[in-house]
């Protein structure tokens, strides 16, 4: 993410074109398709222009993370974006999960949450 206007631009175009959610890697903005995708803790609550602003900084310099996440929570109408690890190891999803306190998990290969 080196050009942090252009990936700006380029995650908002692609939460407009997925209302319900997506995840992207963070390095060419393809769909990441499978895997387990578990977010981190430091982006939670990011929502709107100012959380993905806050989640493209917090990707540009944490190399570990892999992909940007988005998706639209219905309780409060806002739209979240989250810094996000893809693994392919359910136990490893698991434990990163746990050490970033987040409540579930997502399961990319099946589209399924996993509560932890």
């Amino acid at each position: 993410m080196e050009n942090l206007m252009l990936s700006f631009e380029m995650l908002q175009a692609i939460a407009i074109m997925n209302p319900e959610g997506f995840t992207v890697s963070s390095k060419d903005f393809a769909p990441v398709k499978s895997g387990f995708a578990v977010a981190v803790a430091d982006t939670q609550n990011s929502f709107g222009n100012y959380g993905l602003a806050k989640v493209i900084a917090y990707v540009s310099k944490h190399p570990e993370v892999n992909a940007v996440g988005g998706w639209f929570n219905k309780d409060n109408n806002q739209y979240y974006f989250d810094a996000t690890i893809i693994v392919d190891d359910l136990a490893t999803a698991i434990e990163i999960g746990r050490a970033n306190d987040q409540i579930a998990i997502f399961n990319l290969n099946t589209l399924e949450e996993i509560r932890l």
